[in-house]
């Protein structure tokens, strides 16, 4: 699993709207694995989202989505991957 498949399923879990038990596990790995993936710890994934998912803000969740997007993409690119 690399990051652009992380980052597509945080996507598509936060475009359906899927705040169900299942979804957020699946949110919470993806995250997981994108703070492995990229050696940049927790911070700029689980911990940024953790509010915006407990409560499920879904506007904060796809601004965070767009974030996440663009941060990946780059680092992707800057690192050559």
């Amino acid at each position: 699993m690399d990051r652009s498949h992380c980052v597509m399923k945080i996507q598509e879990i936060v475009a359906d709207n899927r705040n169900d038990r299942r979804s957020i596990l699946q949110l919470g790995y993806n995250l997981g694995r994108l703070s492995e993936l990229t050696g940049l710890g927790r911070e700029p994934f689980w911990d940024r989202w953790k509010e915006a998912v407990a409560d499920w803000d879904h506007p904060r969740i796809l601004a965070l989505a767009q974030e996440l997007q663009l941060s990946v993409s780059s680092d992707s690119r800057s690192d050559g991957h």
